[in-house]
């Protein structure tokens, strides 16, 4: 193994044109096909509100599918299709392709009367290509996935490569903001400047204004499956791997540094002989180099289904974890400085309890019962590094919800204490006023002792005993002072 991984490392290092050339000369078969996810968050989204939008898009011509179930554990499958008994805790919407047609017709060129044909500007040539459908999956929380299935009209690898590579720019232009611009796309007669003028059509009926974006500003997520027929050399192999696993374009010229060519490279995963997986945080892949040729085969047949639907399915769990998270930590960094203690607080509790929800119901370390699709969501979860980030997010929330609460628990004591302060004044004034008083009221109660007693003594004798019971009132004050000090001290 080890004198492969040199030779791949020396031929790539100074063989870069020749394997040029030869993806010239590689062809892709026809069960090949390219996913893009568009992540989005509908804020501050109950149960409620996420109904509401599903009845909307419901009504636009989006039908209620269900999650493919194949080998799920019970509770994960409970979650995804909960059924008719279940509180809904994820949709799935699909959008047939004839039904995607007719939308982008009315929308982008209603005038338009022939079927429409896609095509994109491709640096070197206007490339046509076709949009087979669309879905959304919302999960419990508001985190969104909208995938669109488009398909090049070639069969060309390096025309796929391109095409991935540009499509996924669904908007804007490259500058200080973004890396890479929007393809200039034609539609009929109408140009677009990427695909974000349909993206928004589709989530109109869903209020898309609300949503926020969970990715980059202008880039979508390619799941891409490459089925490669050709003669490669394996040096060309994991040259090419690299590039579908990091989502270079064919006219990008690779250095790539030697440990990123090894065999056993982490975001790698063999599936089986010179088919892989491929893991990275901007795409996900699958490349097989000439599987077995016949088209009744698992290969050809029953494994392109499962990409699409089961190792799908994974990969959108371990995204809707990765965006959740990260979606709560940004409300997290927004509320920190928004409002009064109490209000803070409030914030604060809500996304402990979203937490501690999405911990119970949505967190999974396991989700499906076989080998082969268990190591492959074991691989998503360390290329995302979803425990590190929930462990993150986890902290954050508990330091800043402890911290709050100490907060108000202060100013719980302190009010708590400028009121024991007023209590203690007004006990104290009415203590010491009220021996003097008992003495008055002693003294207007015996009138004709007092009589006498002025005719025996001094006639104002009396301020004498009034002098001494305020001192008796004072003295008392003292003692409740004393005592409250040292309760306080306690």
């Amino acid at each position: 193994m080890r004198r492969a991984t040199h030779s791949v490392i020396r031929i790539t290092q100074v063989g870069g044109a020749g394997e040029g050339a030869n993806r010239h000369d590689m062809q892709v078969a026809d069960v090949s096909f390219a996913r893009f996810v568009y992540p989005f968050v509908f804020k501050d989204a109950d149960a409620s509100s996420l109904q509401a939008i599903v009845r909307r898009l419901k009504e636009e011509g989006w039908a209620i599918g269900s999650f493919p179930e194949g080998d799920l554990l019970p509770h994960v499958r409970d979650y995804l299709n909960p059924g008719d008994d279940g509180e809904a805790t994820a949709y799935l919407l699909t959008l047939a392709q004839a039904n995607l047609e007719s939308l982008a017709q009315q929308t982008l060129c209603p005038t338009h009367e022939t079927p429409l044909q896609w095509q994109i500007e491709l640096p070197s040539s206007c490339l046509p290509f076709t949009l087979e459908g669309a879905q959304l999956a919302i999960f419990r929380g508001g985190v969104a996935l909208l995938t669109l299935d488009a398909r090049p009209d070639s069969t060309e690898l390096n025309d796929w490569l391109d095409f991935v590579y540009h499509f996924r720019a669904f908007a804007g232009e490259a500058g200080e903001t973004q890396d890479l611009s929007a393809p200039t796309l034609h539609c009929g007669g109408a140009t677009l400047k990427g695909i974000k003028p349909l993206i928004d059509q589709l989530l109109r009926p869903a209020n898309a204004p609300a949503a926020e974006d969970l990715f980059m500003r202008n880039l979508m997520l390619p799941f891409t499956a490459l089925y490669v027929e050709g003669e490669m050399s394996e040096a060309e192999k994991y040259l090419l791997l690299y590039r579908v696993r990091l989502c270079f374009s064919s006219r990008h010229e690779l250095y790539p540094p030697c440990a990123e060519l090894r065999p056993d490279h982490p975001c790698l995963l063999e599936y089986a002989r010179d088919m892989w997986f491929t893991f990275a945080q901007q795409a996900a892949g699958f490349v097989a180099f000439n599987a077995p040729s016949d088209p009744k085969s698992f290969f050809r047949a029953d494994l392109p289904r499962r990409l699409r639907n089961r190792y799908f399915l994974l990969y959108q769990l371990a995204l809707h974890q990765k965006f959740m998270l990260m979606h709560l930590s940004d409300q997290v960094s927004e509320s920190w400085l928004r409002g009064d203690e109490a209000t803070r607080m409030a914030t604060f509790t809500r996304i402990r309890d979203a937490l501690l929800e999405f911990t119970a119901r949505g967190y999974f370390a396991q989700v499906m019962q076989l080998e082969q699709h268990h190591r492959y969501y074991c691989r998503w979860r360390e290329t995302l590094q979803l425990e590190t980030l929930y462990q993150e997010v986890s902290d954050e929330v508990r330091e800043m919800h402890d911290y709050l609460q100490l907060q108000l628990e202060r100013r719980r004591v302190e009010q708590s204490e400028r009121l024991n302060r007023v209590v203690f004044a007004l006990t104290g004034a009415t203590v010491f006023f009220a021996l003097p008083s008992l003495f008055v009221s002693f003294l207007g109660a015996n009138v004709q002792t007092l009589e006498q007693w002025d005719s025996a003594w001094h006639p104002y004798w009396w301020t004498a005993g009034l002098a001494v019971f305020a001192l008796l009132g004072a003295l008392l004050v003292a003692v409740i002072a004393l005592a409250f000090a040292r309760t306080k001290q306690g």
